[in-house]
């Protein structure tokens, strides 16, 4: 069975590539991934290089919530030159995104039949992206929660200023919000090789904001966050570093951000767990793994 994987130089691509080594990552430059296949992606390249394909993981994809052309190439534009360019018995299996349900479900826990209702550039994207995909029998969709793990040290940040005492909640804290652990969303991937088709849930135990900080306080030993800033405020202040040209801080922390950060949101996952096989660890045990790693950097600092 032949293979191949876009977005293998990814936080995601790479736990994939770790469970699938056999598959060929399409890159657009030499990376030194094994097997790895340069390609600019237009349609006269890819279609040579999947001329073979059983199965294209399509993990790649734009971000850049601020910038509608590179969302639109990255998710929509990109996807449509793979599907053309994918023999007709290919699978495609694609990583979408749990925000084309929008930042208000429709219905709590949402389902893969929920109302989708996308509310932004990057989940109409997505959505597009999905139709696409869909348009071909042979296909998955996963519409994915919001990822946590190995590789996402970005969220040392918040465990860092949490430690010193200076985490605000965005809200009242009360939010739900769905992680999903990188590598149970990579495990759930490495079955979706089989006769099974459609779209599927990929998220976690969803809890509090408030709970989730607490959590990672205990592990931290110091006293969980008590100051909440209201959503308006910390719209204006990811505004405000815009204003002030801090534009690396505001591609990092987006409008986007604080409202997936203080949305409520739910899913219920149970078609991934009986036909994918896939099985979220609770949100304490991935947090516990994320202060472990965050600690061992720290040590290894000094």
């Amino acid at each position: 069975m032949r293979i191949y994987l876009t977005g293998a130089n990814g936080r995601l691509g790479r736990e994939v590539l770790k469970r699938i080594p056999e598959a060929a990552p399409l890159v657009r430059k030499a990376s030194g991934l094994k097997s790895e296949i340069i390609t600019d992606f237009s349609i006269d390249s890819l279609r040579p290089i999947l001329a073979d394909a059983d199965i294209l993981i399509h993990l790649a994809g734009s971000l850049d919530m601020e910038n509608k052309e590179a969302l639109r190439e990255g998710n929509v534009e990109l996807t449509r030159r793979l599907e053309k360019a994918a023999p007709k018995r290919c699978r495609i299996v694609y990583a979408s995104s749990i925000a084309v349900y929008g930042k208000t479900l429709a219905q709590i826990p949402a389902r893969e039949e929920t109302a989708i209702k996308p509310d932004s550039e990057y989940s109409r994207t997505k959505l597009e992206a999905e139709n696409i995909v869909r348009s071909r029998p042979n296909h998955i969709i996963l519409r994915i929660g919001t990822i946590y793990g190995p590789g996402f040290e970005d969220y040392f940040r918040i465990l860092e200023r949490i430690e010193k005492g200076k985490m605000q909640m965005i809200g009242s804290g009360n939010n739900r919000i769905p992680f999903v652990h990188v590598e149970d969303v990579a495990d759930a991937i490495t079955r979706t090789g089989g006769k099974v088709n459609g779209t599927f849930v990929l998220a976690g135990e969803a809890k509090t904001q408030k709970e989730i900080f607490e959590i990672a306080a205990r592990e931290l030993k110091v006293h969980p966050p008590k100051k909440k800033m209201p959503k308006i405020v910390a719209m204006a202040a990811v505004h405000l570093q815009k204003l002030m040209g801090k534009r690396e801080a505001a591609r990092k922390f987006t409008i986007e951000h604080v409202l997936v950060l203080s949305s409520d949101r739910a899913f219920d996952c149970t078609k991934a767990k009986k036909e994918l096989g896939f099985s979220p660890r609770s949100i304490e045990q991935g947090i516990v793994e994320m202060v472990q790693r965050y600690r061992n950097r720290a040590q290894a600092s000094i």
